[in-house]
């Protein structure tokens, strides 16, 4: 069988199956789409498996494109490693995939970035923010290269190295945070809990807490961007539960308060990627500069407090 399959044909199906389209899969790949279908057609009569089921609007993978999928990825992989490899040879060059949660990166990315691509020029980041389950499940499934958690996921197939610790603390606006802290939890009943969503640990985590309160569930506002959630703190609309280092300057200017009195919860991000994938040259060279940029801020912030 192995002989029969080809990359092209490998790189198409990946590309239908998160496009859920082949029409959009063949225009994101340059292709007619007779193009498209004839690789998925050769595929499946390769593997003798039927791939794809067509639906009135698009296209979803049946249970055994399913098991193809994370094979699918490994064998694209093992073919960019060895060009990475080769191309890697003189200086890091190629993809590297990272995702991480959209309420690290803002504060601690732009830092992070510029000095990466000066070191290495050639390196071309595709950086996509997610949940913390969904970014541990793409590295398992061998869709991302490398990931940033707020904690260990625990997985066994996967590595967790530590970058710096933070925690979660309740915020909002100064008139908020102290008629809470004054007539306590009752106060709040009447605002909502702002964060990104169902989704997102930080979420499950402050129904959790307000759960061990015994406090009814409380209303939600869901936003996608932490810059949104922040404004609409300091515009008195709610609370949140987040992280440290995501407010803490708006906590130094006062646009918000922490909520005292009340325990913060420990976090510790962390870098994550398949614990039995060899890292391509790029994906190395990159996670030795995210882990030497937070060893760096962690011995800066020692020094400091020293």
């Amino acid at each position: 069988m192995i002989e029969h399959l080809d990359g092209r044909s490998m790189k198409t199906f990946i590309t239908v199956m998160e496009e859920k389209s082949f029409s959009k899969a063949a225009l994101k790949l340059g292709y007619v789409q007779s193009t498209v279908t004839t690789h998925i057609h050769q595929l499946e009569q390769t593997l003798g498996q039927t791939l794809f089921e067509r639906l009135p609007r698009g296209v979803e993978l049946t249970a055994a494109g399913r098991e193809v999928a994370p094979y699918a990825y490994r064998y694209l992989q093992l073919g960019e490693s060895l060009q990475d490899k080769l191309n890697g040879m003189d200086e890091p060059k190629g993809t590297v995939r990272l995702r991480a949660l959209e309420s690290f990166c803002v504060p601690h990315l732009p830092q992070l970035l510029p000095s990466l691509f000066r070191q290495y020029p050639q390196i071309q980041l595709q950086l996509e923010t997610g949940f913390h389950r969904d970014i541990t499940q793409e590295v398992s499934a061998y869709r991302v290269d490398l990931g940033i958690v707020p904690r260990d996921p625990e997985v066994r197939q996967l590595t967790f190295i530590p970058l710096m610790q933070d925690e979660l603390i309740w915020v909002g606006a100064p008139a908020l945070v102290r008629q809470v802290g004054r007539d306590g939890w009752e106060a709040a009943s009447h605002v909502p809990v702002i964060g990104f969503g169902g989704r997102c640990i930080y979420q499950t985590l402050a129904h959790q807490f307000l759960t061990d309160k015994g406090q009814p569930a409380l209303s939600a506002l869901e936003f996608d961007s932490s810059e949104m959630i922040k404004q609409t703190l300091m515009y008195g609309m709610g609370l949140s539960l987040m992280p440290r280092s995501t407010v803490q300057e708006e906590l130094r200017s006062g646009k918000l308060l922490q909520l005292e009195g009340e325990e913060a919860i420990p976090l510790e991000h962390g870098l994550i990627h398949r614990a039995s994938k060899e890292l391509s040259p790029p994906v190395k060279a990159c996670k030795d500069h995210i882990l030497s940029y937070f060893a760096a801020q962690t011995e800066g912030d020692n020094g400091e407090t020293g």
